[in-house]
């Protein structure tokens, strides 16, 4: 073909189109015949029931997982605690604080989303859940937003009697945001003078732990106003063996325990104005090169008063290694009585509350796995539970 002036010469083309045509209608396959004779054909419309769980055990595991790779959409599995089979699951919004009801009945998240998933308007929310449907029956909406963080256990909890949420915000000045939780609406944002964390000692009070080593102790009425405002003294060396965030808490004894970098517990008591113990030290003679370390790294058993640490062997500053073992402390005696050996490294551990309790081992690879608490052995693994799984919750704690 030649071109004339720029252009194709349009009779070739128009004389090329002519003949080819016939021959593509030609080559046109077949219609499919019907695979089915109209007969067999039966209706596509399939029943799906929606089933209701029993009343929550104390040995089913709730796993926080903020799903790292999207962040947007987070889980929580539910799991029995026996055989890691799953019970059931819900979804949350971004990086979200999970709170489990103290009798059963609710679990709450404190969540964020954006109006068109990733942008848009952010719309930060405490969303109740039913614990045996896992529909969600309620929201407050928390107007001065919340801390966006990656999840920790203490940046919500429940008040003493489980009226009130207190979920951790910075914007940019520290503060609690006060959920009453019977009434679902938003009551007050108590300042914490820039301290940090929840931990209920009361009712109608709270603490949060302190840069420079303190408790900050608030006090509030029923309209949400501060009545009261105690600092106590440091209790731990912020600038040379800080405390873990993830201290091990029981909120029906209101008993915590705060681990230090360097293997320190100081026991404190959440029963009003919090008072801090006698400090003392996890490691023995011959345990220099052993230290705490993992994320959620403390479990505490009220009945048999028991504290679980995970350990791993490291130096200074290696706060953040996952456990290799836990070690398991007599808290009256003040003395190691177990190590458990871990078949996969864990920075995140928990303990059921019942009588023969489980500990949890969550692994960075998204596996959990559960001990007998009472013979030491593994009673189930679960691998590639969901992709990020970070935070563990039973309720009694």
């Amino acid at each position: 073909m030649r071109l004339q002036g720029g252009r194709f010469v349009s009779g070739v083309i128009a004389a090329w189109l002519a003949t080819t045509a016939p021959v593509a209608l030609a080559q046109q396959a077949p219609p499919i015949p019907a695979q089915m004779p109209p007969a067999a054909a039966q209706p596509t419309q399939e029943d799906h029931p929606t089933l209701t769980l029993p009343e929550p055990s104390p040995r089913w595991i709730y796993v926080l997982e903020p799903v790292f790779p999207y962040l947007v959409a987070s889980k929580v599995w539910i799991l029995d605690g026996d055989d890691l089979s799953i019970k059931g699951m819900v979804n949350g919004g971004y990086t979200p604080n999970a709170v489990m009801s103290h009798d059963k009945g609710r679990f709450w998240l404190a969540e964020t989303y954006w109006s068109r998933g990733s942008r848009g308007v952010r719309t930060d929310v405490v969303t109740a859940f039913d614990s045996k449907t896992l529909d969600p029956v309620g929201e407050v909406i928390l107007p001065n937003g919340r801390f966006l963080v990656v999840p920790k256990k203490h940046n919500a909890t429940l008040s003493a009697d489980g009226r009130y949420l207190f979920s951790f915000n910075m914007d940019p000045a520290f503060s609690l945001s006060v959920v009453d939780v019977k009434e679902m609406k938003h009551v007050a944002e108590l300042d914490t003078q820039g301290c940090s964390l929840a931990f209920a000692t009361g009712n109608t009070s709270v603490a949060s732990v302190c840069p420079d080593g303190r408790f900050v102790h608030l006090t509030f009425d029923a309209t949400g106003k501060l009545t009261k405002t105690e600092l106590s003294e440091p209790w731990f060396d912020s600038q040379n063996d800080p405390v873990f965030e993830h201290a091990a808490v029981h909120r029906p004894s209101k008993r915590a325990f705060f681990v230090s970098y360097e293997g320190w517990v100081y026991p404190v008591s959440l029963d009003g104005t919090p008072k801090v113990g006698e400090r003392w030290k996890l490691q023995g003679p011959g345990d220099e090169e052993w230290r705490p370390g993992g994320w959620q790294l403390a479990a505490y058993h009220a009945a048999s008063n028991r504290l679980f640490v995970t350990m791993h062997k490291g130096g200074k500053w290696t706060h953040k290694q996952a456990g290799d073992e836990v070690w398991v402390f007599d808290v009256a005696a003040k003395k190691r009585v177990h190590r458990l050996p871990l078949d996969h490294h864990s920075p995140t551990i928990a303990v059921s509350q019942d009588e023969k309790p489980l500990l949890f081992a969550l692994t960075e690879n998204a596996i959990l796995m559960s001990y007998d608490t009472t013979t030491w052995q593994k009673k189930a693994e679960r691998a590639s539970l969901g992709i990020s799984p970070w935070l563990l919750y039973t309720f009694g704690e």
